[in-house]
């Protein structure tokens, strides 16, 4: 009996470290449910009955503890162990998997970006350091509201005491870069991202080689949305195409406005409709003093803000959310998927994510064929043949912006149809830790669960779908002429291409009904026609 006895004292001292390990276990398992509270879905319910249930067993459990210690009969506690070790090890699983999904999440939600400006002077310059510019004239962009060159660019001048009488304002980056080169100014304030920033801009694609860099500062800010909707209803969304050297957008919010599509979505409908728009189309640019008219890639100087502004002006739509992805995000979005199944119009050749040829160079034949991640990012960036890399075979064909435009909205599409193959919420998330780096949007936390329950109902609904698109797109395209003015090339669009276009968007996102002569089949069972609207002859 004394044997006994001593064996059960043992069991004794074993339950209250088992129970303190459960408590700090429930603990970290609420603390991970919590995460995906969400008042804008029923997800909070779940949330908190999750909480509370976990909290009753917390309860229980201690109830057993006391009750197998006042027992002390062997079968009590191995009753026990055997329970709360099973409970035990349950929580620590979910709870790591919930962490898992949540750090993916918060790659991509995150409530803040990071903006980053740089004072640069040109490298022929005898300037070395921010001291040689005392009485020397430094650039700096008027705009207040520009976070990078002017914002950032004061606080520079604050902290190295720089006179702010010898600050030169401009309203456009043009002037105030033409300047530069002509050593009219010695210094200017600009994005930190400005070799990506001025890629595409003719007169100073070049400034990577020409300039160098006095100072550097980064500022967080917190992401603005003006929108309340949620993922469950008709929403619109801008999808902005970043070209950068680096993998992770963490470093600057800033962007090159090479690729903008314009998307509205419908999860009633399981429609969509998408626009590119061409980044030399003439448009006025909403951060511009008295909003001047420049090719629309010009508002990506003053930010996401001022781009997306500009595209509401245009349109008249407002856009709810945004999404930047850095073109080698798309890289590993597709081979995530898996690849993507793309009808490609020609045979053509291009360079890979690092911009380079030779032995790196993606050759990709014309037909229906399924591309990985280097062949999909270099057919949404090709646009003109390279013979002098790829020989005849593949630089036979004739290429622009409006070509690539279409290629990058068939990648659009493919993308959304390889999301049927998703068989879990758990493969989307490991699908964001993939890309988190390479992905920014203002779309919250909050928003983004509320989304789920979307895919899931689309997920449902896609077995009814006899056709083989997941989604139902519109290809919109925005009809227009070459116009040259100054020696600088600018896309004029029609008028009554953009109204067309519009009326699509608002039908989808439910703000106008259609007209019988103009109705669309937004019937999940029902496919419609994949016109391009906006595509044809205008007067204006």
């Amino acid at each position: 009996m004394e044997k006994k006895k001593k064996k059960f004292k043992k069991a004794t001292l074993l339950v209250i470290p088992l129970l303190i390990i459960y408590y700090i276990s429930s603990f970290y398992f609420a603390n991970s449910v919590y995460f995906y509270n969400s008042s804008k879905s029923i997800m909070n319910y779940i949330v908190y009955g999750t909480i509370i249930l976990s909290g009753l067993f917390v309860v229980l459990f201690t109830f057993f503890a006391i009750k197998a210690i006042k027992k002390n009969k062997i079968s009590t506690y191995v009753c026990f162990f055997i329970l709360i070790i099973l409970f035990l090890s349950a929580q620590l699983f979910i709870s790591f998997n919930l962490n898992k999904v949540s750090n993916s999440l918060k790659k991509v939600t995150s409530s803040h970006s990071t903006y980053s400006g740089s004072l640069i002077v040109m490298k022929n310059s005898k300037i070395t350091s921010i001291n040689d510019l005392e009485d020397e004239e430094i650039g700096i962009i008027s705009d207040r509201n520009n976070i990078e060159a002017y914002q950032i660019a004061l606080e520079i001048v604050e902290e190295n005491d720089i006179d702010k009488e010898n600050l030169v304002y401009y309203d456009t980056f043009d002037e105030m870069l033409n300047d530069l080169y002509d050593e009219k100014i010695t210094g200017a304030f600009v994005s930190s991202s400005y070799a990506t920033l001025f890629a595409t801009n003719d007169n100073f694609n070049d400034i990577n080689e020409k300039v160098k860099v006095l100072s550097k500062k980064e500022k967080k800010v917190k992401k603005q949305t003006n929108s309340s909707k949620t993922l469950t209803e008709p929403f619109s969304v801008l999808l902005m195409g970043v070209d950068s050297e680096k993998e992770s957008l963490a470093s600057s919010s800033s962007l090159n406005g090479d690729s903008l599509m314009l998307i509205t979505f419908n999860p009633n409908t399981m429609n969509a409709t998408i626009l590119s728009i061409p980044r030399d189309t003439y448009v006025p640019i909403a951060c511009y003093k008295n909003k001047a008219k420049n090719k629309i890639n010009a508002a990506a100087y003053g930010g996401a803000e001022c781009m997306i502004e500009t595209i509401e002006d245009l349109t008249e739509i407002e856009i709810d959310y945004w999404v930047k992805i850095n073109f080698k995000g798309v890289v590993k979005l597709v081979d995530a998927l898996g690849g993507i199944e793309v009808d490609v119009p020609y045979s053509f050749c291009e360079q890979d994510s690092n911009r380079k040829f030779g032995n790196n160079t993606i050759y990709i034949d014309k037909g229906k064929q399924v591309l990985n991640g280097e062949q999909t990012l270099a057919f949404a960036r090709n646009r003109h043949p390279w013979p002098q890399y790829c020989g005849k075979k593949y630089s036979n064909y004739t290429s622009n912006d409006f070509i690539r435009g279409q290629n990058q909205q068939q990648i659009v599409n493919a993308m959304l149809n390889e999301l049927k193959s998703i068989n879990s919420l758990s493969e989307i998330y490991d699908i964001l830790d993939v890309v988190g780096n390479s992905i920014d949007t203002n779309i919250d936390k909050e928003t983004m669960i509320t989304g789920f329950d979307t895919f899931k109902n689309m997920l449902l609904k896609s077995k009814n779908i006899n056709n083989e698109d997941f989604v139902g797109t519109q290809r919109l395209y925005l009809s227009g002429y070459d116009k040259m003015m100054n020696g600088i090339y600018y896309y004029m669009y029609y008028k009554q291409s953009l109204e067309e276009i519009v009326e699509a968007m608002e039908i989808n996102l439910e703000i106008k009904k259609p007209e019988m002569d103009k109705e669309f089949s937004f019937s999940i069972n029902n496919p419609f026609e994949n016109k391009q609207i906006g595509k044809g002859t205008y007067k204006y």
